[in-house]
């Protein structure tokens, strides 16, 4: 810390839950209003604690992203907690950004004007610096690495857009496209998602229809996020009835047993996960079912809600607020379990 408005103390101190994952951790000698930090530092790359976290400040790709901790956030030095506010509150954030080398595009999910950034409503930051191409194609705008395959994947993305828009409802705000390096980790924030080129340019783009997909999350309370059913499993699902809109009955079914594969795969480090509910998934660490179990019990849900499972979806995601029981409520009206 170079400087601080009111007085406090710091230090570095492990992420309780995720004890490998260094933090530096601000504490106020009493609460305030308001108060201004200046800081500085260099980030390191955590991909020994988090494969995807590979932040680095270098010519070819840098990226900060809320992972990294590279902005203030009120919380306890607690994993739990740590998530608990990125996902419980939404904030304004105003950057400005210097020194970027000549040759080389500041990408961002927000507005970009000149070397502000500017977002609204965002429960997380992050900002790419690489030698882009920018593509703005509406309602899209993309940041890309290489202009290989990206006619394909932009024809893609809107037929995925417009499915999702079919059976939800059109959301009205830009969405960006920031390419990746490889193993950096897909992520989705508001408006936009990080996406690797492979992925980007594969045959069934599945990553990037999952990201996209995320524009669609219901609002839910932190608690609830803990378990990422209403984001994981929503996504997942979505993604896999883009697949069978844009590329057949087969492709979905295969990417339906692929989900079963990984959750058996799961199930087998993890035995006692297959009695556990998704509301203890999260408290247990095991959010990882999300993806997969959660995945296909929604597809199940689907199954025996038939045409109805839309307006389940419809009701989630224009709710105020969504947690489990109001999701076994909705479900249980429209005949699920």
């Amino acid at each position: 810390m170079d400087s601080a408005s009111a007085p406090l103390s710091q230090r570095v101190e492990g992420l309780n839950g995720l004890e490998a994952y260094k933090v530096t951790v601000v504490r106020l000698e009493k609460p305030l209003e308001e108060v201004e930090l200046m800081y500085s530092g260099r980030l390191e790359s955590y991909e020994s604690v988090l494969p995807y976290l590979k932040d680095s400040i270098n010519p070819e790709f840098t990226l900060l992203r809320t992972d990294s901790l590279f902005y203030p956030i009120p919380s306890e030095p607690d994993f739990e907690s740590l998530v608990k506010s990125v996902v419980g509150s939404e904030f304004e954030a105003e950057i400005e950004i210097e020194g970027v080398p000549e040759g080389l595009v500041v990408a961002f999910g927000g507005e970009i004007d000149g070397n502000m950034l500017r977002i609204e409503g965002t429960k997380r930051l992050d900002i790419a610096v690489a030698p882009f191409k920018v593509i703005e194609e509406e309602p899209f705008r993309l940041f890309i690495l290489s202009e290989e395959g990206i006619n394909r994947a932009i024809e893609l993305l809107e037929k995925a857009y417009w499915f999702y828009s079919s059976i939800l409802g059109r959301r009205g705000e830009k969405f960006t496209v920031i390419e990746t390096p490889e193993n950096y980790g897909g992520q989705a924030g508001k408006g936009y998602a990080l996406v690797a080129g492979s992925s980007l340019r594969a045959e069934i783009p599945a990553n990037l229809y999952h990201e996209l997909a995320h524009l669609w999350n219901p609002r839910i309370t932190p608690e609830a996020h803990l378990s990422r059913f209403f984001d994981e499993a929503f996504a997942n699902y979505l993604t896999a009835l883009a697949v069978r809109e844009i590329h057949g009955e087969k492709a979905f079914n295969r990417f339906i047993e692929g989900l079963r594969r990984n959750y058996e795969t799961l199930i087998r480090r993890f035995p006692y996960a297959e009695r556990l509910k998704p509301s203890e998934w999260g408290g247990l660490g095991l959010w990882e079912l999300s993806y997969t179990k959660g995945a296909l019990i929604l597809h199940e849900l689907h199954k025996r809600t038939g045409d109805d499972f839309y307006e389940i979806l419809k009701r989630l995601v224009e709710a105020e607020s969504v947690d489990f029981e109001r999701f076994s409520r909705d479900s249980q009206r429209r005949g699920g379990d």
